[in-house]
């Protein structure tokens, strides 16, 4: 059964309370059918089940909340680690903890983020220009979200269904949008001016 990992450390309004129910039943109901699918031919069921969890991930990316995103990519990972470990498969749970510990960092990096005299020590230590990029430092959270969106990237290459494939890349499209939202808060937390993002006509555009 999956965790509802994201809700350990981050506390969503209570009006989204609901979308996270749904989608942590979701998450529930993949695994489960998953197991069927090891047990019987039950394809067609995994299928509208990951379809759901499309439509919730293209929901909460729309909303463009960054912690929202976060809790709900850490629950994935939490559901994930659940099945490979239960599964014996050493290299992908050693992948999924690695996982589990960026998230740590940027949950601990989102607390500090828009407290300029706790964000100043960050801006201090990442300060050579190897760690900064376009006058921001590439601290743990920035080297976290690049870790998860390399690793989604690797998903995708070895997931044979075409729709687990999908939710793979709306995650990862969701996880950017995140990103996105936390190099705005550098910014505005250190007074530097971004550059405005071009308009491409594929969606949102930004500094990565």
């Amino acid at each position: 059964m999956a965790q509802a990992g994201w809700r350990n450390k981050l506390s969503v309004p209570k009006a989204e309370q609901q979308q996270q129910e749904e989608l942590d039943h979701l998450l529930m109901l993949e695994a489960i059918v998953i197991k069927k699918h090891q047990q019987a031919f039950s394809a067609e069921e995994l299928v509208d089940t990951r379809k759901g969890l499309i439509a919730q991930v293209k929901e909460i990316a729309a909303s463009g909340k960054g912690e929202w995103i976060i809790a709900m990519e850490r629950g994935f990972v939490a559901n994930d680690l659940e099945r490979y470990a239960k599964a014996a498969d050493k290299e992908m749970t050693s992948s999924l903890n690695a996982a589990l510990q960026g998230f740590a960092a940027i949950e601990r990096k989102h607390r500090m983020v828009d407290n300029k005299e706790q964000y100043k020590w960050v801006n201090e230590e990442f300060s050579f220009p190897k760690n900064r990029k376009q006058g921001l430092p590439l601290d743990e959270a920035r080297q976290a979200f690049a870790s998860h969106r390399a690793r989604l990237g690797n998903y995708v290459k070895y997931r044979l269904e075409e729709t687990e494939k999908q939710l793979v890349r709306e995650r990862g499209k969701a996880l950017s949008i995140a990103e996105q939202d936390y190099i705005a808060r550098q910014a505005r937390t250190l007074g530097v001016a971004l550059p405005q993002a071009r308009k491409t006509g594929r969606g949102r555009a930004g500094v990565s």
